[in-house]
């Protein structure tokens, strides 16, 4: 989805919840056993139990798109021919009344979600949404409704057992201590479906949401929307493509070469997010081939590469930058010491052999401090 899809679902979800009719849940203990199934009609909550509500739910729709939003496209397939994608249409065309239908989503979830060990409760909620179209011949939009979008979000937000604290009671002029008890934290993991597409409902996808991203539960992403190879979360595609890197180029993945590639790489996706702040920044594999031939790789060392890339990431041609980089800082790490600097800064670092030893160079600038005390950077020529 696009972000200006979510942000139109977003505005939806106040605190209010006047859009809304009821919230389910389930809540799950830590041995994977239902404590409890809930429905709760919105207009018996308490207007600050509405804004919270509300809040789970936005959760679920924020982020950033191929970190923590990831559309998950349905095996054209398994398009209505499969029970996952039968169920989440039933739970779709009846806005969550089916009690059966829910039970059998709640069960998927929780035989197939691993919270180490946590309890954790399962929300959903539905909407239906009138679309505005535009009129054809003058791009006006129209104020008449021809389509409805019907979707359900599901939030899944841990449990946790709140400390014990002290708390100031005013009738005895004392703190004193108390347990506010069991607590349900920030959803970690969610999904709306169907997606908005373009102002348009698609069956064909989800809006799948993780707060991790290093761990995005694909396990889960195949169980509910039937698909054999899960998207990699951003950490792990990060990893895994600089592991691939480092082995395919073995002795040639020199400090120039990466730090070249790094710039090159946050050099475009400025240029991207410059024309277009909402676009998501993608380099193609061939781009990456041209960036390392011209830094000197030898072919044979781009076609390991390349070939490992395409087994490791399932045949993509092309990746999302954000999640090949580290934006914020560009790191060098030793055994004895650790370099930080700023991506900019990358291409001024170089290495040098003095003595027969390698050593790692960083420009001394204007004014340097050890522990805190400014030192004199002066040298003998």
């Amino acid at each position: 989805m696009r972000p200006e899809d979510l942000r139109k679902i977003k505005k939806r979800i106040d605190g209010t919840l006047s859009n809304f009719r009821s919230i389910y849940g389930c809540y799950v203990n830590a041995a994977g056993e239902v404590v409890a199934k809930m429905e709760i009609p919105v207009l018996d909550m308490e207007t600050e139990e509405r804004e919270m509500y509300a809040t789970l739910l936005k959760k679920v729709l924020s982020g950033t798109q191929d970190r923590n939003q990831i559309t998950v496209e349905f095996p054209a397939d398994k398009v209505e021919s499969s029970d996952e994608h039968r169920l989440l249409m039933a739970l779709k065309s009846t806005q969550l009344r089916d009690e059966s239908m829910r039970d059998l989503l709640y069960s998927r979830i929780i035989e197939n979600l691993d919270m180490s060990g946590e309890s954790f409760v399962i929300f959903l909620a539905a909407d239906t949404y009138d679309l505005r179209t535009k009129d054809v011949k003058d791009e006006e939009w129209s104020e008449e409704s021809n389509e409805q979008f019907e979707y359900f979000l599901c939030s899944i937000c841990p449990v946790k057992n709140s400390k014990a604290a002290l708390q100031y009671l005013p009738g005895q002029q004392e703190f004193r201590g108390i347990s506010t008890g069991t607590l349900l934290a920030a959803p970690v993991l969610g999904f709306m479906f169907p997606a908005l597409d373009e102002g348009s409902a698609d069956i064909y996808e989800a809006q799948y949401y993780t707060k991790s991203t290093a761990e995005n539960h694909g396990e889960l992403i195949s169980a509910l929307f039937a698909v054999e190879n899960p998207p990699m979360a951003a950490e792990v595609q990060k990893e895994t493509f600089n592991f691939t890197l480092a082995e395919s180029l073995g002795g040639e993945c020199s400090l120039d070469v990466v730090t070249s590639l790094q710039a090159k790489l946050s050099a475009k996706a400025e240029a991207v997010k410059e024309e277009s702040p909402s676009a998501i920044a993608e380099v193609y594999i061939e781009d990456i081939e041209d960036m390392l031939a011209g830094k000197g790789v030898s072919d044979s060392k781009i076609k390991d590469f390349s070939e490992s890339v395409g087994k490791r990431f399932d045949g993509a041609s092309s990746f999302n930058i954000g999640n090949l980089i580290q934006k914020r800082s560009f790191e060098v790490k030793t055994p004895e010491t650790k370099i930080v600097t700023d991506p900019e800064n990358a291409l001024r670092i170089k290495t040098r052999k003095i003595d027969g030893v390698t050593y790692i160079l960083v420009p001394a600038g204007e004014s340097v401090t050890v522990n805190g005390v400014e030192i004199s950077t002066k040298t003998e020529e």
